[in-house]
């Protein structure tokens, strides 16, 4: 699993994990992770998006981030 850190704000961090999937070998598992925190530093809410994307599905997204 590779997990790395998008945004790490006082009161946002977004957070992506990505999985290898078993069959198909070029599936992954991307999971988008939103915490936001009020002025105490108090996790507040918490938001997942799951999704599972080939190779060439990542490569699109991250062309189209670009």
């Amino acid at each position: 699993m590779k997990t790395f850190l998008v945004r790490d704000d006082a009161a946002f961090k977004l957070r992506v994990k990505v999985n290898n999937c078993l069959n198909p070998q070029d599936l992954k598992h991307l999971q988008f992770v939103g915490e936001q925190y009020n002025d105490k530093n108090e996790l507040i809410e918490t938001s997942t998006y799951d999704f599972f994307l080939e190779n060439h599905h990542i490569a699109k997204l991250i062309e189209g981030l670009q």
